[in-house]
């Protein structure tokens, strides 16, 4: 005959069960959020190399284009200023340095506790085509 289910038992499966809804609904929200986003940098990819008259050249897209006027981005942690162009965002007088950079461009939720979808590349500068 099994053993009767004790109250603290019960009480550690339902707060496990509370515990496992919430996180499963932030991952859920996290995914929908960041594919819904569809954050794509234009002009320049993860280990692209490019002269500084290439640099202009990059632009961000979305695929829900009511979040376009919520993207960051960031060169080497420092936030740099964007315009909208159309369906675009534009980099604004942005000239990094010779060398090495990381690129990181962003969409906040506005939900809490779900993850922003984030794109991120390196890339370096060069004088030399």
């Amino acid at each position: 005959m099994p053993a009767p289910v004790r109250r603290s038992e019960l009480v550690l499966l339902v707060y496990l069960a509370v515990v496992f809804a919430v996180a499963s609904t932030v991952v859920v929200g996290s995914v929908v959020h960041i594919e819904r986003t569809g954050l794509v940098v234009h002009g320049l990819g993860d280990g692209t190399v490019l002269t500084a008259a290439a640099v202009p050249d990059i632009s961000l897209t979305v695929g829900d284009r009511t979040v376009l006027d919520r993207v960051e981005v960031l060169v080497d942690d420092t936030r740099i200023a964007t315009h909208r162009d159309g369906d675009r965002l534009t980099l604004d007088n942005f000239a990094p340095a010779e060398g090495s950079h990381l690129f990181l461009a962003r969409v906040r939720s506005l939900a809490p506790l779900v993850l922003a979808a984030e794109v991120e590349h390196q890339f370096t500068v060069t004088r030399f085509g």
